[in-house]
């Protein structure tokens, strides 16, 4: 169901399988601190969805990997293009995966800078008539937070050692730091591709705030990301995850392939969101 080994005369099979839905994941490539690859978040969320296609069949497109990155011309790994331009990348790629048959469109999003672009695109598609629908959502919607409130109702992670539970709950109950190549996605990583880690260089980069935007987060600009990298000069915002590894990384990748998968099977089996574009398109 990957749309680059589909042979011509299969689509026609994989539309049916699917009920019409493809998938395409979205990253983009930025320095993770120096122990994790700058493919990290489009890595991650072509994972996700490669996996969940594995439990709810549905038509993978190949990856976006050039997704919003806001600054980091500094180190070298970045590829930063313009806004308009990837806005209009997204806009023929949907509108060829609709043209092939996929009507319902899934973007599947592995960086948080990405969401501003991600919900401009999607109101953009209501500027004109179309004859699909594009929907987003984050494959990160399940980490060490929801981990450790889940532990302590009492759910058990097998996977998990004691030493790993006491690891995670010192990061949640401390208030420690973990977004950006922190706790979660280097031990994400560890799963995905352990050989990408480089635990010797994760000192070489500090992952901790400067806390110098805090004044004007306190007003009420700390929505906007315009101040990151004053707080984050070396692209790293993490206490250092020296105890991170794969079995909290599988730990928390299971849940977000079985939640990406019962997003797939709910989309799946729903054509109201064709009726209801339908019905929109005749308001014109």
């Amino acid at each position: 169901m990957r749309w680059e080994w589909l042979h011509q005369e299969d689509f026609d099979k994989a539309i049916e399988i699917s009920k019409g839905v493809c998938v395409m994941p979205m990253g983009c490539c930025e320095m993770h601190g120096e122990h994790l690859p700058v493919g990290q978040d489009y890595l991650t969320a072509e994972y996700v969805a490669r996996e969940a296609s594995k439990l709810e069949p549905v038509c993978l497109f190949p990856t976006f990997r050039f997704g919003d990155v806001q600054g980091l011309r500094m180190w070298k790994g970045s590829v930063i293009l313009s806004v308009e331009l990837e806005q209009a990348l997204l806009t023929e790629l949907c509108s060829e995966i609709a043209r092939n048959g996929f009507k319902k469109i899934i973007l599947l999003n592995g960086h948080g800078g990405n969401i501003p672009l991600l919900g401009n695109f999607v109101r953009s598609t209501m500027k004109e008539k179309k004859d699909y629908v594009v929907v987003a959502r984050n494959e990160y919607c399940w980490g060490v937070s929801e981990l450790v409130q889940e532990l302590d109702a009492g759910a058990d992670f097998p996977l998990l050692t004691k030493e790993d539970k006491e690891y995670v709950r010192d990061f949640v109950y401390n208030k420690k730091t973990w977004g950006h190549a922190g706790i979660e996605e280097t031990s994400v990583m560890c799963k995905i591709a352990p050989e990408l880690v480089n635990f010797d260089r994760m000192h070489v980069r500090d992952g901790l705030s400067r806390h110098k935007s805090d004044y004007l987060a306190e007003v009420g600009f700390g929505l906007t990301t315009r101040f990151w990298l004053k707080d984050y000069p070396d692209s790293y915002a993490g206490h250092h995850p020296e105890k991170a590894n794969a079995r909290i990384g599988e730990t928390i990748l299971r849940r977000r392939i079985e939640t990406q998968a019962e997003a797939c099977r709910r989309l799946k089996q729903d054509d109201r969101v064709l009726e209801w574009n339908d019905e929109y398109n005749k308001m014109w």
